[in-house]
């Protein structure tokens, strides 16, 4: 028997392909044949067996006293494959109502490292509200990260809109085709640091080694800090 493994990658163990595959090399076979033939125990073939049978890759009949186990064909897989697919979409709506329940208590999350800070920007693009609010320099942040890393990009293809405020001495592309709006804040605004805001999350990003940010998600929090960003774009100029 070929040594490749073709089943292992979808999950079923080593012992279970064994089984499978013994059995189609004889198509129809009692355990103890199959079980030979695989090189495995008796009783190991016949529970795999089962398991085969109830994945609707085996079937079995009683002969003479004797259970003997047929292959089905190796398209079974598909189908098997497919209503797990099926599967997996009735209950994911469901597992997710879990999910934005322990969301809707607020949460503080620490990311360390350039990376990491990366990481965290790129939840923005998770938006659901289609929208992302930032506030600070993105020329010192780039300088922080090490460079660009596309971000900007990926925001623009997945339709996400920018609102920013920026100052004087950064790098400004402002641009309706950019999705991308910019108004410059007072040069007495001291701030050296990044923040970005979205959906009911809050990133803080100081501009300092060691690199490292937070992101709270609170929808009061992200109230309060949209009303602070409306208040800053009021008083800042257009670009």
């Amino acid at each position: 028997m070929k040594k490749t493994s073709f089943l292992q990658p979808f999950g079923l163990d080593k012992k279970t392909e064994l089984v499978y595959r013994a059995l189609l090399s004889l198509a129809d076979a009692s355990v103890s044949t199959i079980a030979r033939r695989a090189g495995i125990k008796r009783t190991s073939a016949y529970h795999i067996l089962e398991n085969l049978a109830a994945m609707g890759l085996v079937t079995t009949y009683i002969e003479r006293g004797v259970r003997r186990f047929v292959a089905e064909h190796p398209s079974r897989l598909k189908t098997f494959f497919e209503r797990q697919v099926i599967m997996a979409e009735r209950i994911i709506p469901e597992l997710t109502k879990e999910i934005s329940k322990s969301r809707l208590a607020p949460s503080i999350r620490v990311f360390e490292g350039k990376d990491a800070i990366k990481s965290m920007s790129e939840e923005g693009l998770k938006t659901k509200e289609k929208i992302i609010l930032s506030i600070g320099s993105a020329k010192h942040l780039t300088e922080l990260l090490g460079g660009k890393y596309g971000w900007g990009k990926r925001r623009r293809e997945a339709g996400i809109f920018q609102k920013a405020l920026r100052f004087a001495n950064d790098d400004i592309i402002d641009s309706p085709s950019r999705l991308h709006d910019v108004r410059l804040l007072p040069d007495s605004f001291i701030f050296p640091g990044y923040i970005i805001i979205f959906d009911n999350s809050v990133g803080i990003i100081p501009c300092e080694e060691p690199a490292r940010g937070i992101l709270i998600t609170s929808r009061n929090f992200s109230i309060m800090m949209k009303s602070f960003f409306e208040v800053l774009w009021k008083v800042s100029s257009d670009v």
